[in-house]
C-alpha cells in the first residue's frame, strides 16, 4: 500500500475490506489488512497476521461458496469503525444461511490493525444442522 493509503479514512478502508471479502479479492484484502493484524473471530481462536486471516476467510468460503456480507450500518469514531452486517450465503450442498453480525475494526495507518467479529455461533451451528 502506498503512503497515500495511510491518508485514507478508516471508513474507506473498511469498505474496501467488504469489497475484498465479497469478491474474494485476496490482493485487495492483503492491502487493507495490517501485516500484524489481530483477528478475533466468533467461536474460533484468534489469528495473528494478515496471511492467517486471509487463509481463514478462504477456508470459510470453501464451506460457503455463495456468500455476501452486506454492511447495513457503519458507526465511526476516530480510527474505530463498527459495522452491522447481514450475511447471506449457501453451503456447498445449497443450504441457504442468513445471520446478523457485528464487526469492530481498528484502523492504523490506512490498514486494519484489529478486527473482532461477533455473531451467534450456536444459532448458526443449529441452522446448519437443520434445527
Amino acid at each position: 500500500m502506498s503512503a497515500e493509503g495511510s491518508n485514507r479514512s478508516p471508513l474507506a478502508v473498511v469498505k474496501d475490506y467488504f469489497t475484498a471479502l465479497n469478491d474474494e479479492d485476496w490482493d485487495l484484502m492483503a492491502s487493507v489488512l495490517h501485516p500484524e493484524l489481530d483477528l478475533i473471530p466468533s467461536g474460533s481462536r484468534p489469528r495473528i497476521g494478515a496471511d492467517k486471516a486471509i487463509a481463514m476467510f478462504q477456508k470459510i468460503f470453501e464451506r460457503f461458496p455463495i456468500h455476501q456480507d452486506n454492511p447495513t450500518r457503519f458507526i465511526c469514531d476516530d480510527s474505530t469503525v463498527v459495522v452491522e452486517i447481514t450475511f447471506n450465503g449457501a453451503t456447498q450442498d445449497g443450504q441457504e444461511v442468513s445471520f446478523d453480525a457485528v464487526d469492530i475494526f481498528d484502523v492504523q495507518g490506512g490498514r486494519i490493525r484489529r478486527l473482532s467479529q461477533w455473531f451467534d455461533t450456536a444459532a448458526l451451528a443449529a441452522a446448519l444442522q437443520g434445527q
